[in-house]
């Protein structure tokens, strides 16, 4: 097997280069015991905290993660990530296609729109030769070769006991088509078929970063075109016992352990950018009756959810009544509308998983970083230094074109979260990131900002 050859060849490859490494600060303004706080920093979970954004997993975006920066401001040596190489590995890699890219901020087809209307395109693998999504997904053989666990050995897509029964795509609940690159099986031993806490354990953790359990309710409230989710989110009981179960093997460790709790998923710009009535295609405005009143699309009830890929459908003619043009006469699809029903179980799934994570940490002693409380702020529209923020889709600043998924912008903002918590909790003070810094930073096309 080609990868697992590689791999044993690519043991033997020295640590000398320091290409992929983060930043070094030159000048410390730490002691000695914080340095050791971070020295052997690890980061377990799901999607956000490894670094997904715009709807894949690639070295641009991995390097701007809230982990990353948190390596940097205390100064862990020699941190190392799974860097995948451009256009990346996500959601739409079963289809050829990697990282989402905003191509227009208003559509040229359609310049007289009172409203932008964006266009977002998925790169295609074809379009970059050199990228080997199947083989060595990976920018470098360092990357792929180090010899030791991954600092960040986050998962985008798996489920909560994954973390710690997961070795393979196939030896998971979840079927996450990153397991098998992030974790590297087969490897040879002593890492071999090991499951990412199992490799964090090797590693001998200084520090634990775990974010995971959004996921568990975030695949069965998403849209899935090409892997259906066929089984009901985990379950309450099922999540307590998984979490606490990890939240165990994690403090066997004897590292310092922090963990994030689940926002409340509903509040991203992926369950509120598509109106439920219709859209005149010229305007971009609500289309209204004789009367002044919209028009619900067909099969969107009041009160329902239209997910973001619902467009797709709907210029095809889906859920637009019979008598406008180009409709097809058939309803919008279920599975891109989220009823009041199903909003109800996500909700209640959420503050069950929160209420569980409180109290497994509680009676563990681990500090909570409140994510939930933190994701409400922004959806409620905040201002950090000098800009606006808010849940809007591309123009908000927070979130990256999947509407699910952070902005590098959003990670600095939660990198700073999580470094109050560790200050508050643990025996350090880490000096927090200069945001105004980060943000003349950060690319235009990364995280449209909107000043005051």
């Amino acid at each position: 097997m080609k990868i697992k050859m590689l791999i044993i060849v690519g043991l033997s490859l020295l640590l000398a280069s320091c290409s992929l490494l983060e930043p070094k600060v030159k000048q410390s303004t730490l002691s000695a015991n914080e340095k050791l706080l971070f020295s052997r920093l690890m980061a377990l979970g799901d999607n956000i905290i490894a670094g997904y954004q715009s709807a894949a997993l690639t070295e641009k975006h991995q390097k701007r993660s809230f982990v990353a920066l948190i390596a940097q401001q205390g100064e862990t040596p020699d941190f190392m990530q799974p860097y995948i190489g451009y256009p990346g590995l996500g959601s739409e890699s079963y289809a050829g296609y990697g990282i989402l890219r905003l191509k227009y901020l208003d559509d040229p087809e359609t310049p007289n729109t009172v409203n932008p209307d964006p266009v977002i395109v998925a790169e295609p693998f074809a379009d970059y030769p050199d990228f080997d999504p199947a083989g060595q997904p990976f920018v470098s053989d360092e990357v792929m070769f180090w010899p030791l666990p991954y600092n960040n050995l986050a998962v985008p897509g798996i489920y909560v006991d994954d973390v710690y029964k997961a070795t393979t795509r196939l030896r998971s609940r979840s079927k996450s088509g990153l397991l098998d690159v992030i974790l590297r099986n087969p490897l040879p031993d002593p890492y071999g078929y090991k499951t990412a806490f199992a490799q964090a354990k090797l590693f001998q953790p200084s520090l634990i970063l775990c974010w995971v359990g959004m996921y568990d309710v975030l695949a069965y409230a998403q849209y899935n075109a090409i892997n259906p989710v066929t089984e009901p989110p985990t379950t309450k009981k099922d999540f307590a016992t998984y979490f606490a179960a990890l939240m165990d093997s994690l403090k066997s460790t004897q590292a310092a352990v922090l963990v994030g709790n689940i926002p409340d998923i509903l509040d991203m710009p992926y369950f509120h950018t598509v109106p439920g009535v219709v859209i005149d295609t010229v305007t971009n405005t609500p289309v209204k009756d004789e009367s002044g009143n919209t028009i619900p699309l067909v099969g969107v009830e009041e009160g329902d959810l239209v997910l973001t890929p619902a467009r797709v459908f709907i210029r095809q003619g889906y859920g637009l009544p019979a008598n406008f043009p180009k409709s097809n006469g058939q309803p919008l699809p279920e599975d891109v509308v989220l009823d009041k029903n199903e909003q109800a179980v996500v909700l209640d799934l959420i503050e069950g998983y929160n209420t569980a994570i409180d109290s497994i940490c509680e009676a563990r002693k681990i500090p909570v970083v409140d994510m939930y409380s933190f994701f409400k702020e922004i959806s409620q529209g905040t201002e950090i230094a000098g800009f606006k923020l808010s849940a809007d889709f591309i123009t908000g600043g927070f979130y990256s074109l999947d509407g699910v998924h952070p902005s590098d912008l959003g990670h600095v903002l939660i990198a700073n979260e999580w470094l109050r918590t560790i200050n508050d909790n643990l025996p350090v003070s880490v000096p927090l990131i200069n945001v105004p810094d980060r943000i003349s930073q950060i690319a235009y096309s990364d995280s449209l900002l909107v000043k005051p």
